[in-house]
């Protein structure tokens, strides 16, 4: 009707079997979808896919390990920063208020993180999107959590009280960025 079916679309590739030829129930050649679920979940292979070359258009070798690694890199490590968490918190308000130099970190990455990917995905680059929220759980657990541990069984309840806020507010942020890469 005299304007343009659509501004923008995204195309992805095509998804071949690991050894590279094309997926066909003949060969067998493919992992069964509801298998890789129920074995990794559903988010690990939404994560998978969307980092992947698939989604700019370009051929893809599928391959179960990669879907692992991304059960491996997101969503067990964040499940394990969230269990730590959730064994010190005790109704916490989520806050952005600590002068603690681990604090103000986490939150600075946070915010990078938020821009990157708002940025990404309003150029529909998927895997731009995707990929540095991968970094970012690596960084909330390695550098932050871990280097925070003593802070979380310390005896200054103020400091306690600080790591406790920033990160539940870090946590919430975080799901709000995944949400659509790994909404369940």
């Amino acid at each position: 009707f005299g304007k343009a079916v659509f501004r923008n679309v995204i195309v992805n590739g095509t998804v071949l079997a690991e050894d590279g030829k094309k997926m066909s129930k003949r060969l067998q050649n493919y992992p069964d979808p509801l298998l890789t679920m129920d074995k990794y979940g559903a988010d690990a292979l939404r994560a998978y896919l969307l980092s992947a070359p698939v989604m700019q258009a370009e051929n893809m070798n599928f391959s179960e390990k990669g879907v692992e690694e991304s059960l491996r890199k997101n969503i067990m490590i964040l499940w394990n920063v969230h269990s730590f968490y959730g064994m010190y918190a005790a109704g916490e308000n989520a806050s952005t208020a600590s002068t603690h130099m681990l604090d103000r970190w986490i939150i600075a990455r946070l915010a990078e993180l938020i821009t990157e990917t708002t940025e990404a995905m309003n150029a529909y680059n998927l895997p731009k999107a995707m990929r540095p929220i991968t970094d970012f759980i690596n960084d909330l657990s390695t550098w932050y959590i871990r280097r925070s541990r003593d802070r979380f069984k310390s005896d200054d309840a103020a400091d306690k009280q600080a790591a406790l806020e920033t990160t539940k507010h870090v946590l919430i942020e975080l799901a709000k960025v995944m949400a659509p890469f790994t909404p369940f």
